[in-house]
């Protein structure tokens, strides 16, 4: 693990996917780098694609731009910990965070992915004092900043921005919901099903092959966010992949009988079971 100054610290991270450039344009890069440069500009431009901020008008969105602090983190490095102060609300601009719980014999448990285009870390923007959860770069990234007490000025000066921000939370708040019921009552190759195509929905990239995950995704990090171990993770999506249900690679995972992972996610006739 780092600490909040970037220094290592004990524990057990496991990071996954390469870096990746999402959100950005051809126009907003730095000559020769291939790297969006993320200038007031560049982030007005972002935020106009968002639907969450497609609403402002172009003044208040280039004075939104303006307040927001890109900070580049490295794969593997910690934006915020559980505990601390709850200080900024953050938006991601490149790249992907998880979000990331420590249990009581010091395993990291995935909480969510955070892709380009998410708020995340808004406890201090909704009265929370400290974030109850850390934030660590799965891939190099970029976050937008913003200071909790800013972020709630605008959503008292932009109703439309807290409209749709209690949509976002409302999708997120059930998705959690359907998450735990999976965890509580469901078989685990049901939860890895499940935990695919809820990825699917979110990132999925359609292909002559099937649906691309739009995310690096290791086994480590799918067996997390279904809540089994490392080694039935594995077994299940090598099963799978023997079966032609996926096509498993090194951090990529293309679904190729969508119907087939959700006969097996919804327990459909004809659905074969495997696992426990």
């Amino acid at each position: 693990m780092r600490a909040p100054d970037g220094r290592a610290r004990p524990g057990r991270v496991r990071a996954a996917g390469a870096a990746a450039n999402a959100g950005a344009t051809p126009a907003m890069t730095h000559a020769g780098t291939g790297r969006p440069r993320w200038d007031a500009a560049a982030r007005s431009a972002f935020l106009a694609t968002l639907p969450l901020f497609g609403e402002l008008s172009a003044p208040a969105r280039e004075a939104l731009a303006a307040r927001l602090r890109p900070r580049r983190l490295r794969r593997g490095e910690y934006l915020f910990h559980e505990g601390a102060p709850a200080a900024h609300v953050q938006l991601l601009a490149e790249g992907r965070i998880k979000i990331v719980r420590e249990t009581g014999d010091g395993q990291e448990v995935i909480l969510r992915l955070i892709r380009p285009g998410e708020i995340f870390g808004g406890a201090g923007g909704w009265g929370g004092a400290t974030y109850p959860a850390s934030a660590v770069a799965g891939d190099d990234a970029v976050v937008l900043r913003l200071a909790a007490d800013e972020f709630v000025a605008l959503l008292g000066a932009h109703p439309e921005v807290a409209l749709a921000l209690l949509r976002e939370l409302g999708g997120r708040l059930r998705e959690a919901e359907a998450r735990i019921l999976d965890l509580q009552t469901e078989r685990v190759e049901r939860r890895i099903a499940r935990a695919l195509l809820r990825l699917a929905n979110k990132t999925g990239v359609k292909s002559d092959r099937g649906i691309e995950l739009g995310l690096p995704l290791s086994r480590q990090d799918l067996a997390e966010l279904a809540g089994t171990t490392l080694s039935t993770a594995s077994r299940t999506l090598s099963e799978w992949d023997q079966r032609g249900l996926v096509d498993a690679g090194r951090e990529r995972v293309t679904i190729l009988r969508p119907h087939a992972l959700v006969a097996i996610a919804e327990e459909l006739p004809g659905a074969e079971p495997d696992g426990e």
